[in-house]
Parts: structure tokens; C-alpha cells; sequence
């Protein structure tokens, strides 16, 4: 199924850079222009620091250019969860680092005029059912033990800001936003090359070796000597051969779009313009863009004879949402893929000496790589492990990847051919 991204056709000021050629020589080379490789080398250059990102195939190319745009605070997970699973120590400061993590990525929108689309009007974690509403009534209590700025809208409220009864509940975080993700990462690599990083595409990494002075990556068609090296290429390492985080599972998530909804429709669709997602496992995001456009995806890959399993469900949720759009077509269809950790907390790996890399987002890619990418740019700088909130990982690979990747996708297309139906 041939691809057709919304983002892509709709970001103002898409960048054409040039492939690496000859020999160069940086402080700090970045692999991977998504994200976490823009914002660490924005980072770096803003202290005079000099940076070349090395980029596969093209800015944004990845997650961070095929994601549903929801700036979220937080992981998935609930913060009890975290700490659970990091410590307390370490909890509470992730916790803290993640939950201020939306007002960094929009000052840097703000700081840098970025034209992302970019709203700071709020998130909706919308719940279908009984167990989704207890699911965000804990999410709700602990949040705000946290002193987070979140409220619970009840039924009658949810109808109002969604435009649809099939909600029962949506837990509304002020942190949070949206923006068109990849118009957010060709502004970071603008304001990245306006402190005079120099930015690569076509130049995957094909070898990395290390040096007295630190380490020589090698493309196709050039080399960069560097004394400290970032590796940012999470659910995408396949491109870079060398040094690479370890094999972990993966899912894939879809999106479709409309073409944009008439002005009847638009007042009372998403009239706040909130992103949403809900609680089910298998999960329904939805979001317009600046022109009006309805968004919806979950969890599923277009490239496999499923794609049409996931088109034809998003056809008919669209329409259980919202009945005056069953008709509307759509025109244009994409997929990206998640990088997913065994307890879903991100990981952070210092595997060789100048060697730093952070992955693992879990679907949450956004905020977190944005501030992933500033601590590894101050890590890289001061060599101070406590610059990133995590404790270090060794790079063993998780067990059971490819089949728990599998059996994810056959359960997304298990659903969706169901409720389709």
C-alpha cells in the first residue's frame, strides 16, 4: 500500500541537505536527524560546540516524521509505575523531567518561530468504558499528587469537547499540545543550523571506529573525525551499522486523513482542537490539523497484506465517531515504527568512552526526545551520568523480540478486521 504522509504534503518549509562528502572533523558528531539528534545538536551549537548530524535518509524520516503529533507529558506508564520500575530516586526525577518536558519543546517552537502548527491547548486521554474511566481516575489522582495541572471531564463534558457520545470520560493535561511533528523536527534542525550545525542526509553511518582523538564514522561517501558521538536513531537503527542500540521489539501505528471538514463540522468536531487517544489496548488517536483535516490511527502496518484491514476499521470508527463523515474519503495514508522497551521506561547507554546514546520512547517521542536530546548534548559535555535521569543500560537484547513484534501486529489486524465488520 503506497504511502502518502499528511505531514510531509503539508510542511511549509521542508529541507533538502547534502550528502556527506570528503572528510570533515567536529566535536560532537550526531547519528540520526530526528527528534532527540536535532534538539541535542541545537543544544551543543548553542555553546559554541561544533556538530555535524549524519541522517540515513532524509530530516524527520522516522518516528519523528510519521508521529501523531500529541506532545504528552510523562510516559505511557502511570507515575506509581515508573517508580516502580526505576526506584524511587530515579522515579520521581524522571517523573519531573518528563512532566516539564511539553513547556521545553514549545518554548523552543516560541524561542525559534518554528511553523509547526503548535497548540498548547491540552491533551484528551479519552476513556470508552468503564475500566478506561478507572484507568484515568487513577491517572488523575496520581498526576495531581504530582501537582500536575489535570482535570477529569465527565461524560456530559467529554461529548462537548470531543463531539461524540462514544466517550464516556477524557482526562484533560494543560501541559500538553499538539504540533504537525514534522514541521517540529525541520525547525529544530533550522534552529540547530543556525548556530552553525552542519546537517547530512542519504549518510547512513556504515562504520564507526574509535580513535586517539575520539572516533571516525564512516558514510558512503565521506568520513567525520569527532571526539564525542551521539547515537539518536531509536526504532530506526537499522540504517546506521555500527554501535547501534540492541534488538528490541517494535509495532507499528498508521494514520489516515480527510481532506479538510466543512465549517458546520469543524464547529463542533474537536472544537477545542485537542489531540485524543483513549485507553483501549489496541488504541483510536484522532486530531485535526490547521486546515481542518480529521486524523485517526492505532496501532498496525499498511505495508502487509493487513493494510486493508486498518484502513477499512479506521473508515468505519470515523464514521461511529463522527456519522456525518462516513463518506468522506481518505487522501492520504502513512505508518512509522515504535521502538519498544520490555517495562516501556526509555533507555540510556554510555557503551564505550565518547560513546552516548538514548532509546526506547515507547510511543512517546515527542517531549522526551526533545529533552532526551538536550541531557545527552549536556552528558557529552560534562561526561556527569546524572545529566540523564535513567540509570545506565548495557546493550543486551531484550528477549522475545521479533516474536512479541509479530504477535502485535496480528493482534492489531485480529482486531481491526473484527471491528470492521
Amino acid at each position: 500500500m503506497q504511502e502518502k504522509s499528511l505531514w510531509r504534503a503539508t510542511a511549509p518549509l521542508l529541507l533538502d541537505m547534502p550528502q556527506l562528502a570528503g572528510e570533515h572533523k567536529v566535536d560532537v558528531a550526531v547519528i540520526g536527524a530526528g527528534f532527540t539528534g536535532l534538539s541535542a545538536a541545537l543544544h551543543l551549537a548553542q555553546k559554541g560546540i561544533s556538530v555535524a548530524v549524519l541522517e540515513a535518509n532524509e530530516i524527520g524520516h522516522g518516528g519523528s516524521g510519521r508521529n501523531v503529533g500529541l506532545v504528552n507529558a510523562g510516559l505511557w506508564l502511570k507515575p506509581a509505575e515508573v517508580i516502580a520500575r526505576t526506584g524511587e530516586k530515579t522515579g520521581e526525577r524522571l517523573i519531573k523531567f518528563l512532566g516539564e518536558a511539553p513547556a521545553e519543546v514549545f518554548n523552543l517552537v516560541q524561542k525559534y518561530d518554528m511553523e509547526c502548527e503548535a497548540k498548547t491547548n491540552g491533551t484528551l486521554h479519552c476513556a470508552p468504558n468503564v475500566k478506561g474511566v478507572k484507568d484515568l481516575e487513577d491517572r488523575l489522582q496520581q498526576w495531581q499528587d504530582q501537582g500536575a495541572p489535570v482535570t477529569l471531564l465527565d461524560q456530559s463534558q467529554t461529548t462537548d469537547a470531543l463531539g461524540t457520545d462514544r466517550y464516556k470520560a477524557a482526562l484533560l493535561d494543560k501541559r500538553a499540545g499538539t504540533v504537525q511533528p514534522l514541521s517540529y523536527a525541520c525547525g529544530l534542525a533550522r534552529a540547530a543550523m543556525s548556530h552553525g550545525v552542519k546537517i547530512y542526509e542519504k549518510s547512513a553511518v556504515l562504520k564507526a571506529e574509535q580513535t586517539t582523538n575520539g572516533w571516525s564514522l564512516q558514510t558512503e561517501k565521506g568520513k567525520v573525525a569527532a571526539e564525542k558521538v551521539i547515537c539518536a536513531t531509536n526504532a530506526y537503527h537499522e540504517h546506521a551499522q555500527a554501535n547501534q542500540p540492541p534488538a528490541m521489539s517494535s509495532l507499528y501505528y498508521f494514520q489516515v486523513a480527510t481532506d479538510p471538514l466543512s465549517p458546520n463540522q469543524l464547529a463542533r468536531i474537536l472544537k477545542g482542537k485537542q489531540g485524543c487517544w483513549d485507553t483501549n489496548t489496541i488504541l483510536t488517536s484522532f486530531r485535526l490539523n490547521d486546515e481542518g483535516r480529521f486524523v485517526i490511527g492505532s496501532i498496525g502496518n499498511l505495508d502487509h497484506m493487513g493494510g486493508a484491514f486498518h484502513i477499512n476499521w479506521a473508515r468505519r470508527t470515523m464514521a461511529q465517531l463522527y456519522p456525518e463523515l462516513k463518506d468522506k474519503p481518505f487522501t492520504h495514508q502513512w505508518y512509522g515504527r515504535i521502538a519498544l522497551t520490555n517495562d516501556h521506561i526509555p533507555r540510556f547507554a554510555n557503551p564505550m568512552p565518547g560513546w552516548a546514546m538514548v532509546w526506547g520512547y515507547n510511543g512517546r517521542g515527542i517531549a522526551p526526545g526533545t529533552v532526551f536530546g538536550k541531557a545527552l548534548a549536556e552528558f557529552v559535555q560534562s561526561n556527569d551520568a546524572d545529566d540523564v535521569p535513567l540509570a545506565q543500560a548495557k546493550l543486551k537484547a531484550e528477549a522475545f523480540t521479533k516474536t512479541q513484534s509479530f504477535f502485535i501486529e496480528l493482534g492489531a489486524r485480529g482486531h481491526h478486521f473484527i471491528n470492521a465488520r
